[in-house]
C-alpha cells in the first residue's frame, strides 16, 4: 500500500452457502482501515508480517492423520484478521494478544493463540506498532503515550540494573490494582533509598493509572499491558530477558495460569446469563 493514500472506511459481505445460508456483514472504520495502510505499508510491514504468520490456523493431530496421504495443510482462516474486524470496541484485548502476546487457552485446538507467551515471543514485541496502534485505533493523546513510553523505559532500566525479577514478575503477572500500585511505590521507594531519581513521579503516576489520587482508570490494566511492551521490549534487546530465561521459566506459566482462570470466569458468567 502507499502511505500517501487516503485511508477510508470500509463495508465487507461474506457470504456463507453451506447447508444454512448466512450473510455477515463487517464494518470497519476509518481508523482501523487507516492503521492497516500503515503497518502494511513498507516502514511497518515487516513486523505487522511477522504478527500476521502466528496469527494463521494451525494444523491438529487428527488433521494430520487425515492427510497423511493427500495434499499438505493450508490454512483457511487467520485468527489476527478475524480479530481485527472487532475493532476498535475490542482494542484492548487486541492490543494484549498480539502486541503483548498474552496466550488464549480457552479455545480450539488449531487456534495458534493458544502458544503465544510475551517472553518466549519477545521478539515479536514491538512498541512501534503499539504506539501506531494507539495512535490510529484508539486516537490516545500523544502526551499519554509519551509517559508511557517513558515510564517502561525507567522501569526496564531499574529491573536490568538491579536485576529484579521479583519486581518484574509483580508487574508482569499482578491482577489487582492495589497490589500493582504497591509494587510500583516500593520500587520507586528502593530508587530513592540508593539516592537516585524517583521512577515515576506522582503526576506521571496520575497521568497513567488514575482519573484521580486513589482512583485508578477504568482502563488500568490496558495502561499496565502498555508499559509491559515497552518493558519487554527493552529486556529483550538489552539481553536481560535471555540472561534470565530460566529463573523466569514459571512466570510464564504463572501469567498462562492466570490468565486461564480469568477466561474460564468470564465465559461461565456469559454462559450463565
Amino acid at each position: 500500500l502507499d502511505e500517501s493514500e487516503v485511508a477510508s472506511p470500509v463495508t465487507a459481505y461474506h457470504l456463507n452457502n453451506g447447508q444454512a445460508p448466512k450473510l455477515d456483514i463487517y464494518h470497519i472504520p476509518l481508523e482501523v482501515t487507516s492503521f492497516l495502510r500503515k503497518v502494511t505499508a513498507a516502514t511497518y510491514r515487516a513486523q505487522w508480517d511477522a504478527l500476521v504468520s502466528r496469527g494463521w490456523q494451525r494444523p491438529t493431530a487428527k488433521s494430520a492423520r487425515a492427510r497423511a496421504e493427500s495434499e499438505p495443510f493450508e490454512p483457511r482462516r487467520n485468527y489476527l484478521y478475524e480479530d481485527v474486524l472487532t475493532l476498535p470496541d475490542e482494542a484492548p484485548r487486541f492490543l494484549r494478544r498480539y502486541f503483548l502476546r498474552e496466550a488464549l487457552r480457552r479455545t480450539f485446538e488449531d487456534d495458534p493463540r493458544r502458544a503465544y507467551s510475551p517472553l518466549g515471543e519477545a521478539d515479536l514485541v514491538s512498541w512501534e506498532l503499539t504506539q501506531m496502534f494507539l495512535q490510529e485505533v484508539l486516537r490516545m493523546d500523544s502526551v499519554r503515550i509519551n509517559e508511557i513510553r517513558g515510564l517502561g523505559d525507567r522501569l526496564a532500566a531499574y529491573v536490568r540494573n538491579e536485576n529484579d525479577r521479583r519486581f518484574f514478575r509483580a508487574f508482569l503477572t499482578e491482577q489487582r490494582y492495589p497490589m500493582l500500585r504497591l509494587a510500583l511505590i516500593r520500587a520507586d521507594i528502593d530508587a530513592v533509598r540508593r539516592g537516585e531519581r524517583p521512577i515515576v513521579t506522582f503526576e506521571q503516576f496520575i497521568e497513567i493509572f488514575e482519573d484521580a489520587e486513589d482512583v485508578p482508570r477504568a482502563d488500568w490494566r490496558l495502561s499496565r499491558d502498555l508499559v509491559l511492551i515497552r518493558m519487554i521490549e527493552q529486556l529483550h534487546a538489552n539481553g536481560w530477558l535471555t540472561s534470565n530465561a530460566a529463573e523466569l521459566g514459571d512466570t510464564v506459566d504463572e501469567v498462562s495460569a492466570e490468565n486461564g482462570a480469568l477466561q474460564a470466569a468470564k465465559f461461565a458468567t456469559e454462559d450463565g446469563e
